[in-house]
């Protein structure tokens, strides 16, 4: 018999990691309250049976939680579920390890299969996991209802087989039932219907005699329509024939109007050479005429460039001389300075000429030390106000000033955790409090559709005003907390 060996259960509720070896025969654990022994429980009905569903039993602050058993045979079940991943590992000996998801709140055939536990069916949508008692639950079937226990008593007795045969039976026999009349009903519909058509033998023979009068019509007005445009073309040919006829006695003097043609044409020919020959003419003309005044206009062009290049060479050497008269200006600045200068040091001598370049050098080298020396300054007067600030505490605290120092940057640090601790947690409630304005629109949104159906969408039962509170109340947690499903609420 495949027996329990190991359990390891990883951020499952209260159980960061938890290892349990069981041995033959019975295994109890023992405990104080909310130590976890339910927990073990329910990690054991999830890994099984996946039970219970949703992501609540994750241990608060992890994001994925893991369930591994193993089996005396060394068969290795692991279930993990975290808020993207959902997926059973499944290591048998001897076989390649498989993964299994996307099975929504089933249990896959293969799992099922390892362990051998397979869940009591009531009912085509109802398994009872007889293998588990939740905490305060009365013995097996003694606290179900009559119904339940009649069923669970048929299913191991298999007198099921007999009940699932007469409800098969009755809806058979109640669908036979119906569909009878509907046959019946049909039929007399359908005779009602086909009253009025009793003469239709006459109306056949009738519309028969109708069509075949319609065809000789069709065929007399087609034969029609043909003399019609034959009679059309006929007439188009004979006014065509007059046309002809008059144009061939027009034609009747052809020969003098060809030769008049030629002449004509002859004639046309020289009045276009003539008419070209004029216009080169008067375009000739005109162009002379143009070329006329253009002589007459530039005759002078020569001595125009001669003027013309000897103004050029007049601006260049212009140009050369206001730039050697603002050098030559320049210059003469240049040397009154330098003649001042050397008015001003007749009377230093070379001594006084190193001293000065010596004291030149300290003055540049002080100006550079300048800010430093201010910033120097500075800092001496924040000393002896800290000094002024501190000079009536005892000596005994001055060997104690860096511990203070430490102690307040530390308090310091805590003061900024502090304030970034309140800025997440006032944005963790206004996170929640959005949540939860969001949960009571779509809950109120769920109330009203399930208002307007009157019945259950999953089940088809019908909803009542208590039920439908009821069902109001778990999907906004309860009062208790204690929605279906989460038996760790009444733990």
């Amino acid at each position: 018999m495949n027996r329990f060996e190991k359990l390891v259960i990883e951020n499952f509720q209260s159980h960061s990691r938890t290892e349990i070896s069981f041995t033959d025969g019975l295994n109890v654990f023992v405990g104080p309250s909310d130590s976890g022994k339910s927990a073990i429980l329910r990690a054991l009905r999830w890994v099984l049976y996946n039970q219970p569903k949703g992501k609540d039993y994750i241990r608060v602050g992890k994001d994925r939680c893991r369930v591994v058993l193993t089996l005396t045979d060394g068969t290795e079940i692991t279930r993990e579920r975290s808020a993207s991943v959902n997926r059973y590992f499944l290591k048998v000996p001897g076989k390649e390890e498989m993964i299994f998801e996307g099975f929504g709140g089933n249990v896959p055939r293969e799992v099922i299969e390892a362990h051998g536990m397979h869940p009591l069916k009531l009912d085509s949508d109802w398994n009872m996991p007889a293998q588990f008692g939740t905490q305060l639950e009365g013995p097996f079937l003694l606290s179900e209802t009559g119904g339940v226990k009649a069923k669970s008593i048929g299913r191991v007795s298999g007198a099921h087989l007999i009940d699932i045969a007469l409800q098969e039976t009755v809806r058979d026999q109640r669908n036979l039932s119906s569909e009878i009349k509907h046959v019946l009903a049909e039929s007399e519909r359908l005779k009602e219907s086909l009253k009025p058509y009793q003469t239709l033998p006459d109306l056949i023979e009738r519309l028969e005699g109708a069509e075949e009068r319609h065809r000789e019509a069709s065929e007399m007005r087609w034969r029609l329509e043909r003399l019609q445009t034959a009679k059309e073309r006929w007439d188009g040919c004979r006014k065509q024939q007059a046309g002809e006829r008059v144009r061939l006695e027009r034609l009747a003097c052809l020969p003098d109007l060809t030769i008049r043609v030629v002449e004509l044409e002859q004639l046309c020919n020289r009045r276009e050479r003539l008419a070209r020959a004029t216009d080169n003419h008067r375009r000739t003309h005109k162009e002379k005429a143009d070329w006329k005044r253009v002589l007459a206009k530039t005759k002078n062009c020569n001595r125009l460039e001669g003027t013309l290049r000897d103004l050029e060479e007049r601006a260049t050497r212009h140009r050369r001389m206001e730039s050697l008269h603002e050098r030559c200006t320049f210059h003469q600045q240049e040397e009154e300075k330098v003649k001042r200068w050397l008015k001003g040091t007749m009377s230093v001598k070379e001594t006084d000429l190193a001293d000065l370049e010596e004291r030149h050098h300290l003055f540049s080298r002080l100006i550079r030390l300048l800010p430093r020396y201010r910033h120097l300054c500075e800092e001496k007067e924040k000393l002896r106000e800290q000094l002024r600030r501190t000079e009536a505490l005892p000596d005994e605290l001055t060997g104690e000033l860096p511990l203070l120092l430490e102690r307040l940057k530390r308090l310091t640090a805590c003061k900024e955790e502090l304030r970034d601790r309140r800025k997440r947690l006032r944005d963790g409630i206004r996170y929640r409090n959005e949540r939860d304005r969001e949960i009571r629109a779509w809950t109120e949104q769920l109330a009203a559709i399930l208002e307007t159906l009157g019945r259950c969408p999953t089940c088809g039962s019908p909803i009542s005003g208590s039920a439908l509170e009821h069902i109001l109340e778990e999907y906004r947690g309860g009062v208790s907390g204690a929605a279906a499903g989460r038996e760790d609420q009444r733990d």
